[in-house]
């Protein structure tokens, strides 16, 4: 038959084990990450522990997560904020343009009742300019003999 199936985990930590007396045999025994097996290239001066870059680019991943995700609102709020401003523009132009009709409306109407009023005011003038040029004594006559028919 032929050999058993291999454990790889069995492998792994096989390997780690003669690196690691590897290194100290040659006198330059290095301390490796117990999570990652790689060696410590950062401190934390937060922690005061040595970290490798495996561990700093885990650490990074949910921060880089939640900068996407802020970027992402960000760029939402950012877009309505522009609608918005664009929507309000619109509205003041609607309003300024729905006022000037409203005053071009106002000063035609305007125009027009003063025009009314001075056309009437010259028909009363045109009457009572006939008034005035009747002889006195029509008028008299008139209000004299309320009765015509009965001469």
């Amino acid at each position: 038959m032929g050999n058993p199936p291999c454990n790889q985990a069995l492998n792994n930590l096989c390997e780690a084990v003669l690196k690691e007396r590897s290194q100290r045999a040659s006198g330059g025994f290095e301390v490796l990450c117990s999570l990652h097996s790689e060696k410590f290239k950062l401190f934390c001066l937060e922690d005061k522990e040595p970290i490798c870059l495996v561990k700093l680019k885990t650490s990074l991943n949910p921060l880089k997560d939640k900068l996407r995700l802020f970027k992402g609102v960000k760029l939402t709020c950012d877009n309505t904020a522009k609608h918005i401003k664009i929507q309000a523009q619109d509205t003041e132009g609607q309003i300024k343009g729905q006022f000037k009709k409203l005053y071009l409306f106002l000063r035609e109407e305007e125009a027009a009742r003063i025009d009314a009023v001075r056309m009437e005011e010259s028909e009363l003038q045109g009457h009572s300019d006939k008034v005035n040029g009747l002889p006195p004594f029509s008028l008299f006559s008139v209000v004299l003999n309320p009765n015509p028919q009965q001469h």
